[in-house]
């Protein structure tokens, strides 16, 4: 089934057949094994969630449907027989009730896989691991990271909580905007949307350190964020043309930012298309990670509740956040 089917009116029923589990050679046997116990007694439950929403969508929208034809032709009538002249906005002002009505079954099923399927999957990663939606960050605490734009509103999402290795990880999805005035308006503008990684440290750091992307070394320099760092100037060019440094302990950055972790840490720039930063600070790592996909979402509503998607899909994005913890070697002294 597909959206056109749907509309269309194609029955709607149970898919029970499973799509097939995805992890690397290795792991396949302990992956399936956790998905049995854990994650496939709960597909049949939410199999039935998933139909029913589907066709409360499919009525409510025949109904939505319905009512705004009828008055779209009562509108029509009025302002050709010259009783009434309504702005045809006010009826696009009209849809927005009833789109929201109509979405509410599916945005229910979605809250419920969240809060009950995927705080499961979560676990498989280690028994600490805890998944939320209401859970956020500190900003107070991101800010003084020194790494975040210029904003006027924060709106987190999912939150992921646990301990790798020793390392223990906070991870958090993000979106900062700010109000642009434009010659006649105001717009909102996204500063940034992505992912924040906060990374535990062996020890606290005496200074700051920040890396960011380059912008220009000039406008990196006058930035407001960086008036107590001083420019940290490396040997690597490589390094150089993808990223500026700055740091209140000269000494302390040299140590951090060895050949090997510039090293590392560009084979990450180059992982996600060189939109990484990250800043030394407190006792923590953070890497600031732009993206505009959604890191843990569902699959598509018309594809049967199995959850195996939405498993592998999980299992990969979170290998390659610790494949973070493995290059960078955060496990270890860092700088070594």
């Amino acid at each position: 089934m597909n959206p056109i089917s749907f509309i269309l009116g194609a029955p709607i029923k149970a898919q029970r057949q499973p799509q097939s589990l995805r992890a690397e050679p290795e792991e396949l046997v302990q992956f399936k094994a956790y998905y049995e116990e854990h994650i496939e007694p709960l597909t049949r439950k939410f199999e039935n969630h998933r139909v029913a929403s589907l066709k409360a969508l499919r009525g409510r929208l025949y109904t939505s449907l319905g009512i705004l034809l009828g008055l779209a032709l009562l509108i029509l009538v009025f302002s050709l027989s010259g009783y009434l002249d309504i702005p045809w906005v006010f009826f696009i002002v009209l849809c927005l009730p009833f789109g929201w009505w109509s979405y509410r079954p599916l945005k229910r099923y979605k809250r419920d896989v969240k809060q009950e399927v995927f705080p499961k999957i979560f676990r498989y990663f280690g028994p600490d691991f805890i998944f939320s939606t209401s859970h956020n960050m500190s900003l107070t605490q991101l800010k003084r990271s020194k790494l975040l734009p210029g904003y006027d509103n924060a709106k987190f999402d999912d939150y992921v909580q646990g301990t790798y290795k020793g390392v223990e990880i906070a991870i958090n999805e993000l979106c900062l905007t700010k109000q642009v005035k434009r010659e006649k308006s105001t717009e909102t503008e996204t500063v940034f949307r992505g992912v924040m990684v906060q990374l535990s440290s062996h020890k606290r750091f005496k200074g700051h350190t920040v890396v960011v992307k380059n912008r220009g070394g000039l406008v990196n320099f006058l930035s407001s964020s960086f008036k107590r760092l001083s420019r940290v100037k490396l040997e690597d060019p490589r390094f150089e043309k993808q990223f500026d440094v700055f740091s209140s302990d000269q000494i302390e950055a040299r140590y951090l930012l060895t050949l090997g972790f510039m090293e590392r840490l560009q084979s990450l720039a180059n992982l996600f298309s060189g939109k990484i930063q990250c800043a030394f600070y407190e006792d923590k790592l953070l890497i600031m990670l732009q993206s505009g996909d959604n890191r843990f979402e569902l699959g598509s509503i018309f594809n049967g509740a199995t959850f195996e998607y939405e498993f592998s899909q999980i299992n990969r994005e979170m290998k390659q956040l610790f494949a973070m913890i493995e290059v960078l070697k955060l496990d270890q002294n860092i700088g070594f």
